[in-house]
């Protein structure tokens, strides 16, 4: 036999060989999952919202080689439901209805985090003071007027009451009096006028403290010229309040989740197109990163039932 006879056929018999060595599970999943759903909140016009993701629909076909639809839900509770119930493989979420899915039903989970421009994972709630006033922490805070967001505000009131629970605080007997505003914005220029001594805000904390951070209700109070950053103190701060995320089913393939995770992660360089479209902060543009599920303890914490007594 020549040389070059044995060369052809070791060719032929690793070809015969290779489709034997892929694994099962890769060609699998491919036959399983038909069409990839991705569940959205539709806001008041679906259609146009479903026009904005088309970028990102396209980007997510390509990466997966799956057909990709997008599906729009009306509220955060139907798109959970869709999700629970596996009329949809993917979703993204605001990080309370995350959590909300997560107790829900314990089959999902985050496999992306959305990214701030400076890289932040999420904000925190804040209570600030005026600069002059004797009030530096919570402690000092008894006896004062407090201004809150809205009650459906997470950083403005519902973060805050939170933490006040757990701290054993009852707002209303601690507090001389609560004044909920429209906005934290609202309320801190009502501290600023003196109605009122502390005011729930949120912040990054991250970046220029004097424009008053990257982003969040201080920044935004600099940046119209209504704050000077030397008037007021941060006196208490929450924990982290995450971005909500991306996330999918846990039965999914493993490989489908590998290839989801690993289009998120490379979005930023890959395709800015299918990243703006899919972009839902206005001070974002950093990506998304690979959260570790701790990220979303305080949210679950917010949206699960209190323990049975015994």
């Amino acid at each position: 036999m020549t040389l070059l006879s044995r060369v052809l056929g070791g060719l032929v018999a690793v070809a015969l060989i290779l489709p034997l060595a892929v694994p099962p599970a890769f060609a699998a999943w491919r036959d399983d999952v038909k069409v990839l759903r991705v569940g959205i909140l539709g806001g008041t016009d679906p259609a146009y919202r479903l026009a904005t993701l088309e970028p990102f629909r396209v980007y997510l076909q390509d990466k997966t080689g799956v057909p990709v639809e997008i599906v729009p839900a009306a509220t955060y509770d139907a798109l959970i439901d869709a999700q629970a119930g596996g009329q949809v493989d993917y979703a993204i979420y605001s990080a309370t209805a995350y959590a909300t899915a997560v107790v829900k039903c314990e089959c999902v989970e985050a496999f992306a985090a959305p990214v701030a421009a400076d890289g932040s994972l999420g904000f925190y709630a804040i209570l600030v003071a005026r600069a002059g006033d004797s009030i530096a922490d919570l402690a000092d805070a008894d006896g004062k007027r407090l201004g809150l967001g809205p009650a459906d505000s997470v950083a403005g009131s519902i973060i805050p009451r939170h933490a006040f629970a757990a701290d054993g605080i009852d707002p209303d007997a601690y507090f001389l009096g609560v004044t909920e505003f429209p906005t934290p914005e609202s309320a801190v220029k009502a501290m600023l006028r003196g109605e009122v001594d502390l005011a729930a805000a949120w912040s990054s904390l991250t970046g220029s403290e004097l424009l008053g951070y990257s982003f969040g209700t201080l920044n935004r109070l600099v940046a119209e010229g209504m704050l000077g950053m030397e008037r007021i103190r941060i006196v208490w701060q929450s924990r982290l309040i995450p971005f909500g995320p991306h996330a999918i089913r846990n039965t999914l393939p493993s490989e489908l989740k590998a290839i989801l995770s690993g289009a998120l992660l490379s979005m930023a360089r890959e395709d800015p197109e299918a990243l703006d479209a899919v972009d839902r902060l206005g001070f974002g543009g950093g990506g998304f990163a690979s959260p570790d599920q701790s990220l979303y303890a305080l949210v679950i914490e917010l949206v699960s039932p209190p323990p049975e007594s015994n």
